[in-house]
């Protein structure tokens, strides 16, 4: 959803027109979901087979843009989920079984997403909420919609019922209009579900609004529902300086890692083009390693989706506004082709620092799961900013007690990393490795 909350009408004859800023968002769902079904179903050990998505506030599923239409999350959820299935080469005994849930609290939005969004996309055969299996030579697929009419709040926890029963691997996707639309204790019962995950639109203009309201008659709810008490405590809101928006995020980020209970957050920032303010943050909130990498995939340094991400800022809120500002770091980073060797220099200062405190040896998934949310690599830079070391060899790579060689090392969750014997500790600062660390 945007600031001034989509209205669609019933029958479709009206449909609201959509936001640049909402495209963008709806091609990262859109590319996210493909990886995830990839990633789980196709290159797991063992693969996933069983998925459930809910979308909390889906709306009628079809916008204007321009003369033409364009789909919605709905929509694009479906679609994504195909596409990344005739993708796999892998078939298993038993059927790729996904369940989506749409929920919203206007019937007219509902009634267009069944009646005309759906038909418009070709995906008719949904809309009457039995179970659809497909085969179309890539492996079978059972497909299943439901749609459900009310407030989430409401309904969440017979979404989490159906998701415990179904097990597997669940998807929440949750852009409300408002800051009291999803509480604190909702997040934390979404991330309490094995294989759970969220991407939750957080607006700014919500922060704002609830730090506004929080000593008024809606403290109770600012108490309450968000659990945000003690948080925000130096915020400035006549104050539009970056520093002041890094730290709302940063005091964004440990709310939902402290009382949401997630344990990886990773955020980014939509900024309209041509100005200098956060529109609104995604956040990616799990428990699981897998869903961070896969959700990092989605931003390739090389790709050309219009976002920026706020990558100097982790601290949990230790940080004050006034840090940022003096400290001048560089708080935005457009993921282009120009940004590679700006990452690189990001790993060298979190994976190299840690490699250098471990010399003996360290995992590549534990190298992974203590640095992952600090940069803005995804798992295809890791690799090669590891092989980077490895030509110059001032590290190593060991498997199984065997280390490898070769031009290009494609690594593996338990190989370790290590420095090379003949380092001696007054020769490693003049290494180029640990060049960034001087």
């Amino acid at each position: 959803m945007s600031n001034s909350q989509p209205k669609w009408s019933a029958d479709g004859s009206h449909i609201p027109t959509i936001d640049p800023h909402t495209k963008s968002k709806h091609q990262i769902i859109e590319k996210y979901i493909e990886n995830l079904i990839y990633t789980l179903y196709e290159k797991a050990r063992f693969g996933e087979t069983t998925f459930t998505f809910i979308d909390g506030f889906c709306g009628g599923g079809m916008y204007k843009d321009d003369n033409d239409d364009w789909e919605g999350s709905p929509i694009k959820i479906i679609k994504a989920v195909r596409k990344a299935h005739q993708k796999s080469k892998r078939i298993y005994s038993q059927p790729l079984n996904v369940k989506f849930i749409f929920i919203d609290s206007q019937k007219s939005h509902l009634s267009c997403l069944k009646n005309y969004s759906m038909s418009q996309a070709n995906l008719g055969e949904l809309v009457d909420e039995q179970p659809h299996r497909f085969n179309e030579g890539y492996g079978d697929r059972i497909e299943q919609c439901e749609f459900l009419q009310g407030e989430f709040e409401k309904l969440v926890k017979s979404c989490i019922f159906t998701v415990e029963n179904r097990r597997g691997h669940s998807f929440f996707l949750l852009d409300p209009f408002g800051w009291t639309d999803v509480s604190m204790r909702t997040i934390r019962d979404i991330n309490n579900l094995k294989g759970s995950e969220i991407l939750y639109t957080y607006m700014i203009s919500y922060i704002k609004r609830f730090l506004l309201e929080r000593y008024t008659a809606l403290k109770s709810a600012f108490e309450e529902v968000l659990e945000a008490d003690g948080y925000y405590e130096k915020a400035n809101l006549e104050d539009t300086s970056m520093g002041e928006q890094c730290y709302l995020r940063d005091q964004t980020v440990q709310l939902f890692i402290e009382r949401g209970k997630s344990e990886y957050v990773f955020t980014f920032a939509l900024i309209p083009k041509g100005e200098s303010n956060v529109l609104y943050y995604l956040l990616h909130l799990s428990k699981n390693l897998t869903a961070l990498e896969v959700i990092k995939d989605c931003f390739d340094l090389e790709n050309n989706l219009d976002y920026q991400y706020h990558y100097e800022i982790y601290g949990y809120g230790l940080k004050t506004a006034d840090y940022y500002n003096q400290n001048q770091i560089a708080l935005q980073l457009n993921i282009t082709k120009d940004s590679y060797e700006v990452c690189m220099d990001k790993l060298d200062r979190d994976v190299g620092d840690l490699i250098r405190k471990n010399p003996e040896g360290i995992s590549f998934g534990e190298i992974k799961k203590r640095t992952m949310v600090l940069n803005p690599a995804n798992r295809r830079l890791y690799n090669e900013y590891i092989n980077r070391y490895i030509h110059y060899k001032e590290i190593e790579v060991w498997r199984k007690d065997k280390l490898l060689s070769g031009k290009r090392v494609t690594l593996q969750k338990n190989d370790i990393i290590k420095l090379p014997q003949k380092y001696q500790i007054s020769l490693l600062y003049n290494s180029k490795f640990f060049k960034s660390d001087s």
